[in-house]
C-alpha cells in the first residue's frame, strides 16, 4: 500500500511537470509534500529536529526549466532567508511550518507562496518584462523601451532623490553617459555648464534643449526633485531631430508628477539641512613667507645681494614684521554655509480628476557674509476626464526667488599683503589695512553697513495647458499651449569705500527685464496594430515666440546711502539710460512613422522643418530628417535557449539637426552710436558698424549612432554601449574684410566642426541575496571633438583661439617645461635672452629661439568622464557611494598666476627659484617685475585638470513598516549625506571642477534630510 501511495504521487509529480512544460497556462509552483508519503503515521511535519525548527528544501527554475542560482528566499516579514545555489537548489529552515516564502531575482517576478506545513517547495520564476514594457518619454509622445530605436537615457525620481540638490539636473552629474556636467560656481544660486556629446558651434550655445512637460524651460531647473517624474536624455539625432534647431546639442526631457486616479490621497513631505564649508582651497603666504619673497625679491636686484630690512619695508610695515601683526584675509573671509529645504505634496483625484499641488522653500546662507539666496516655488497639476473622448489638464509652476549677491571679495584677499591691520585699536575696520599701499583695499569692506547692496529679484510663472482629443480608436489629437512669463530686477549700492570703487564716487543702478514666451504645438498621434505589425504615426505642429525687454539705468555719487538704488535721480555724475527689445518667432511642421514587425523590427523615420525670423528672407526655412533602425536579436528563435543573453538589441541612425546661431537682426546689419563735439555741445551720431549679410543660414550638424543594448546572465549584467559620430557645417563665423570696405568683418556661413565618441552604460547586480543587496552603476564617456575647418581656408584664428585640428575650446600659449638654471646661461641668452632663474619654455619650431611661432593649444575639454555609484541594501539600511571623475582638460589655474615675483602683493605659496633652491616650478622673485607681468607668466597657469572626487556617500534608514504604520505614516526614511568631501587630482588645495577660478570656491558639506509620506 505504501508503495502504491508513492507511485501515485511521483507519477502526478511528473504529469504536473509535463503540464507546466507545455501548456500556457501552466502554474507556476511545483510543490511535494514528501513529509506526509515519509510515514503516514506521522502526526507532525518533518523537522530537523524536535525543537519546532521546520526545514524546507527545493529548486528554483527559470521559463525554460533552466536552474537560476543566487534566487533569495525570504521568510516573508523576518530577515530570515538564504539564496540558491548554481544548481537552482536551496535549503531553508524556519520557526514553524505556516509563514510565507518571498522570491526575488533581477529580472524575473518577484513570488510569494505560503509554505503550509511543505517541506519540499519548488518554484518556477518568470520572466520580469517590465523593464522591457517601461514607458520612456520621447520627442510629443512616450514609448516603450523595448521598442526605442534612438540613444536615449531615462532617469527615475528615486535617483533624483537619492542626492540631494538645489538644480535637479546636476543631479545628472556621471549618471548619463556623453552628458558632460560641471558646477560652475560655490556661490548660491549659481547654474551649471552642461554639454552633451562635445561642442558643436564656436559662437552660439552649446546647451541641450531642457523642457518641462513639453515647453522649453532653461538649464537651471527651479523645480522641486520631488515634483519630478523621469527625466529622459536625448543624445543621438534620431532621437532629438524632431525638435529640428532645437534639438541640435541635444534633448532633456523633464517630465513633472500627476495626480493619481485611484481615489486615495498621498501627502509627502521632503526636507534637508546642510552645513557647509569651504572645500580644498590654497591658502596665499602668510607674514613670514610673504617677507622673505620680498627680501628674495630685492636680492635679485642688488647683485644677488640681501638688503637690509629697513630699507625694503616701509616703517610702519617693519614694525608690524617686528611684532608679527599678521593677518590671514581668508580666515576673515570665509563662514561657514547653511542650506535648508523643504518640500511638500499633495497628490489624488478620482478616475475623473486627478490632481498635484507642490510647494517648496529654500535658504541659502553661502560662505561669504550677507551672500544669501532664497526661494519659493509652487507647482499645481489638474487633469480632467470630460468625456470618453475629451481630456484636459493644465500645469503651472511659480517661482519666486530673492537673492542678495556679494561681489567676489577674494581677488583682493589673496593679493593684500599679510603684514597688515584689518581693525583698529577700537575695532573699526582700516580701509586701508597694508601700510604704504594704498591701491590695497580692505577685503571686508563690502561687510560695512550701509555701503553695499546687490538685490536680485526673479518672478517666474511657467504654465501650460492641453487638450486631448480622441478622434477615433488609435487617433488621438493634442493641442498643447505654454506660456513663460518672468520679471527680473537687479538693484545695486556701492559706497565710495566698496571692493568695486576703492574710495572712488560711488555707483547705483538698475536692470530691469522681463520675458514673454509662448508655444503653442498641435500633433496627431495614429497607433495601429495588425497581427505582427504595429504602425505609429505622428503629424505636428508648432509655434514659438520669444519676447525680451531690457531697460537700464544707472549712475555715479547717489546724494546718500539710505536710499540705496531707489533714487537714482540724485546721482549727479555719468546717469546713464538704455533700452533693447528681442523678438524671435520659429514656426515648424513635422511627422514621425514607427513601424514593428513581430516585436523584432523596428523602423523609425521623422522629418521636421523649421522657419526662424532671425534669418535672412530665403533662407530662412530649413529640414531635418532623420531615420534609425533596431533589432531585437533576443527575440529571434534562435536566442530562445541561451542561457547568457536576457536581452539584446542592436541600434542604428542617422539624422541631421539645424542651429540658428545669430542674433535677431543680424541679418539686416547694424549701427553704433558716436559722440561728436560742437565746441561744448555734445552731438551724437549713428554709423554704420555690422555689414548685412542676406545669405546667412542655418548651421548644419549630421550624426551617425550605432548602439547595442544588453542584459547578461538574467540580467545581473545589463547596459547598453553607443558610438557616433557627428559633423557641423556652415558655421556662423565672422570673415575679415579689406580696410575700404569700411567694415572689419562680415558673418557668414563657414566651418566645420566634428565629434566622435563612445559611450558605455552597466548595471551590475553584484550581490542579491536576503541579507545584503548591491548592486553598481557604471557610466563612462569618451568624446573627441575638433575644428575641421574655418573660412577660406584658414587654419587659425588665434583671437578666438580657433585652430583646425583643435578642440573647440583651447588656451594658446607657450608650453613652459622648466625654469632656466645655473650653468645654462649661455643657452638662456642664445634663446632670447634669458637667464638663470626665468620661465624656461619649448622651442616648438625648433628654430633656436622663443618666438611666436613656438606657441601651442591646451584642450579644455576632457578626454573621458565616468560615474561609478555603488548601492547598498542591508535590512532597513540603504548606502551609496558616488564616485565621479573628469579626465584629460587643462585649466588656467589662478593660483599659479598669482604668484607675484615683485612682491608688489602677496602672492600664492609656491615652490619659487633661488641659487639655493633651484626648482623647475616657478621662477625667481624679482622686484623690476611689474604686479601682473613678467616673463612668460601666463604659462604658469596650464595645469593637468584632471580629478576624481567621490562625490557624495548617502546612509539612509527606512522606519519599518510595522512601526511607521503605528505613527500615521506609510513611509519614512532619515538619512545623511556627505557631498565633495574627498577630490583626488595633481592641484593641492583645490577642487579644480571650478575651473581654475578662485572665487566662490566650491564647497564640501554634510546634509541631514528626512523623506516621508502619508
Amino acid at each position: 500500500m505504501l508503495k502504491l501511495l508513492q507511485t501515485t504521487s511521483a507519477f502526478c509529480l511528473l504529469a504536473l511537470s509535463g503540464y507546466a512544460q507545455g501548456s500556457d497556462t501552466a502554474p507556476v509552483l511545483l510543490a511535494r509534500n514528501t513529509a506526509a508519503t515519509a510515514d503516514p503515521l506521522a502526526s507532525k511535519p518533518r523537522t530537523l529536529n524536535n525543537l519546532g525548527v521546520f526545514a524546507i528544501t527545493g529548486k528554483v527554475i527559470d521559463d525554460t526549466n533552466q536552474p537560476i542560482p543566487g534566487v533569495s528566499i525570504v521568510l516573508k516579514g523576518t530577515t530570515t532567508g538564504t539564496s540558491s545555489a548554481a544548481d537552482g537548489s536551496y535549503k531553508l529552515t524556519i520557526p514553524d511550518g505556516n509563514g510565507t516564502l518571498v522570491y526575488s531575482f533581477v529580472g524575473y517576478k518577484s513570488q510569494e507562496v505560503a509554505v503550509s506545513n511543505r517541506s519540499v517547495i519548488d518554484i518556477r520564476l518568470e520572466t520580469d518584462t517590465k523593464a522591457l514594457q517601461e514607458v520612456v518619454v520621447v520627442g510629443y509622445g512616450t514609448m516603450k523601451k523595448s521598442d526605442v530605436t534612438g540613444a536615449i537615457t531615462s532617469v527615475k525620481t528615486k535617483e533624483l532623490l537619492a542626492i540631494p540638490s538645489t538644480n535637479a539636473l546636476r543631479s545628472l552629474q556621471g549618471k548619463v553617459a556623453g552628458l558632460d556636467i560641471t558646477q560652475n560656481s560655490g556661490q548660491p544660486g549659481s547654474s551649471v555648464s552642461i554639454v552633451l556629446r562635445g561642442n558643436r558651434s564656436l559662437r552660439a550655445d552649446n546647451q541641450p534643449l531642457v523642457l518641462v512637460d513639453g515647453i522649453q524651460y532653461g538649464s537651471f531647473v527651479d523645480i522641486n526633485p520631488t515634483d519630478i517624474e523621469s527625466v529622459e536624455v536625448l543624445k543621438d539625432i534620431a532621437s532629438t531631430a524632431i525638435y529640428g534647431t532645437r534639438g541640435a546639442n541635444g534633448v532633456i526631457i523633464i517630465t513633472t508628477k500627476k495626480g493619481s486616479t485611484g481615489g486615495r490621497s498621498t501627502l509627502s513631505f521632503n526636507a534637508y539641512v546642510s552645513s557647509y564649508q569651504k572645500g580644498k582651497y590654497p591658502r596665499m603666504m602668510n607674514g613670514d613667507e610673504y617677507a622673505q619673497l620680498k627680501r628674495e625679491a630685492y636680492r635679485t636686484t642688488n647683485g644677488d645681494v640681501y638688503r637690509a630690512d629697513k630699507d625694503i619695508f616701509q616703517v610702519t610695515e617693519l614694525d608690524y614684521l617686528q611684532n608679527r601683526q599678521f593677518e590671514d584675509w581668508q580666515r576673515y573671509v570665509f563662514h561657514n554655509g547653511l542650506l535648508q529645504n523643504y518640500e511638500v505634496n499633495l497628490t489624488g483625484g478620482n478616475e475623473k480628476t486627478a490632481f498635484s499641488v507642490s510647494g517648496g522653500y529654500q535658504r541659502d546662507r553661502g560662505l561669504l557674509l550677507d551672500d544669501v539666496f532664497r526661494r519659493v516655488n509652487g507647482k499645481v497639476s489638474v487633469d480632467h476626464k470630460i468625456s470618453s473622448r475629451f481630456k484636459v489638464g493644465v500645469n503651472a509652476i511659480y517661482t519666486f526667488k530673492n537673492q542678495d549677491k556679494r561681489d567676489n571679495p577674494l581677488n583682493m584677499a589673496n593679493k593684500i599683503l599679510p603684514i597688515a591691520k584689518a581693525f583698529d585699536d577700537n575695532g573699526k575696520l582700516n580701509i586701508y589695512p597694508a601700510p604704504g599701499y594704498s591701491a590695497q583695499f580692505n577685503p571686508l569692506a563690502d561687510e560695512q553697513p550701509g555701503v553695499f547692496v546687490n538685490n536680485i529679484v526673479d518672478k517666474r510663472l511657467f504654465s501650460s495647458a492641453y487638450l486631448d482629443v480622441n478622434l477615433y480608436e488609435g487617433l488621438l489629437f493634442k493641442s498643447t499651449i505654454g506660456l513663460d512669463i518672468r520679471d527680473y530686477r537687479n538693484g545695486y549700492y556701492r559706497g565710495h569705500n566698496t571692493l568695486a570703487n576703492v574710495g572712488r564716487n560711488s555707483t547705483s543702478g538698475v536692470n530691469l527685464n522681463n520675458t514673454f514666451n509662448y508655444t503653442w504645438e498641435n500633433t496627431l498621434n495614429y497607433n495601429k496594430t495588425v497581427g505582427n505589425h504595429s504602425l505609429q504615426g505622428l503629424l505636428g505642429t508648432s509655434t514659438l515666440g520669444t519676447n525680451y525687454e531690457e531697460f537700464t539705468t544707472a549712475g555715479n555719487n547717489q546724494a546718500s546711502p539710505i536710499t540705496g538704488f531707489y533714487d537714482l535721480n540724485s546721482n549727479t555724475a555719468s546717469k546713464a539710460i538704455a533700452s533693447r527689445l528681442r523678438q524671435t518667432r520659429i514656426a515648424s511642421f513635422f511627422g514621425r512613422v514607427n513601424y514593428k514587425f513581430m516585436d523584432r523590427y523596428s523602423l523609425q523615420a521623422s522629418l521636421r522643418t523649421d522657419g526662424s525670423s532671425v534669418l535672412a528672407q530665403g533662407h530662412k526655412w530649413g529640414y531635418f530628417p532623420s531615420v534609425s533602425a533596431a533589432w531585437r536579436v533576443v527575440e529571434e528563435p534562435f536566442m530562445q535557449n541561451s542561457n547568457l543573453f536576457s536581452d539584446l538589441k542592436v541600434r542604428a541612425s542617422w539624422g541631421k539637426s539645424g542651429n540658428s546661431a545669430i542674433d535677431p537682426y543680424a541679418t539686416l546689419g547694424g549701427l553704433s552710436l558716436s559722440a561728436y563735439a560742437f565746441g561744448t555741445t555734445a552731438a551724437y551720431g549713428y554709423w554704420p558698424s555690422v555689414i548685412p549679410n542676406p545669405n546667412l543660414t542655418w548651421e548644419t550638424t549630421a550624426t551617425y549612432n550605432a548602439g547595442i543594448d544588453f542584459g547578461l546572465l538574467n540580467n545581473r549584467i545589463a547596459g547598453s554601449l553607443d558610438m557616433y559620430l557627428s559633423r557641423t557645417t556652415d558655421l556662423l563665423l565672422p570673415s575679415l574684410l579689406p580696410p575700404a570696405t569700411g567694415y572689419t568683418e562680415v558673418m557668414e556661413n563657414i566651418g566645420q566642426t566634428q565629434n566622435k565618441g563612445v559611450e558605455l552604460t552597466l548595471t551590475t547586480q553584484n550581490i542579491a541575496s536576503p541579507a545584503l543587496k548591491w548592486s553598481t552603476d557604471w557610466t563612462v564617456s569618451l568624446n573627441r571633438e575638433k575644428i575641421v575647418a574655418l573660412n577660406n581656408g584658414v587654419t587659425r584664428n588665434e583671437a578666438n583661439s580657433w585652430f583646425v585640428g583643435s578642440p573647440t575650446r583651447v588656451f594658446y600659449d607657450y608650453k613652459k617645461i622648466g625654469i632656466w638654471q645655473l650653468g645654462e646661461e649661455e643657452a638662456a641668452k642664445a634663446m632670447g635672452g634669458y637667464k638663470p632663474g626665468d620661465v624656461k619654455v619649448a622651442d616648438l619650431n625648433g628654430n633656436g629661439k622663443i618666438d611666436p611661432g613656438d606657441r601651442t593649444t591646451f584642450s579644455r575639454v576632457p578626454k573621458f568622464t565616468f560615474g561609478v555609484n555603488n548601492s547598498f541594501e542591508f535590512q532597513n539600511f540603504d548606502l551609496s557611494v558616488f564616485v565621479y571623475g573628469r579626465m584629460g582638460q587643462f585649466l588656467n589655474y589662478e593660483y599659479n598666476t598669482a604668484y607675484k615675483p615683485s612682491a608688489l602683493e602677496n602672492a600664492s605659496n609656491v615652490d619659487y627659484w633661488t641659487p639655493e633652491n633651484p626648482t623647475n616650478a616657478f621662477p625667481r622673485p624679482n622686484s623690476s617685475y611689474s604686479t601682473n607681468n613678467y616673463l612668460f607668466q601666463s604659462t604658469l597657469g596650464y595645469v593637468d585638470g584632471s580629478f576624481l572626487k567621490i562625490r557624495d556617500i548617502s546612509l539612509g534608514y527606512n522606519l519599518p513598516k510595522a512601526l511607521s504604520s503605528k505613527i500615521g505614516v506609510g513611509k519614512l526614511r532619515v538619512y545623511g549625506t556627505a557631498q565633495n568631501q574627498f577630490v583626488f587630482s595633481n592641484l593641492k588645495d583645490y577642487d579644480p571642477e571650478r575651473g581654475g577660478d578662485l572665487s566662490f570656491p566650491l564647497y564640501k558639506q554634510l546634509i541631514f534630510g528626512v523623506n516621508a509620506s502619508f
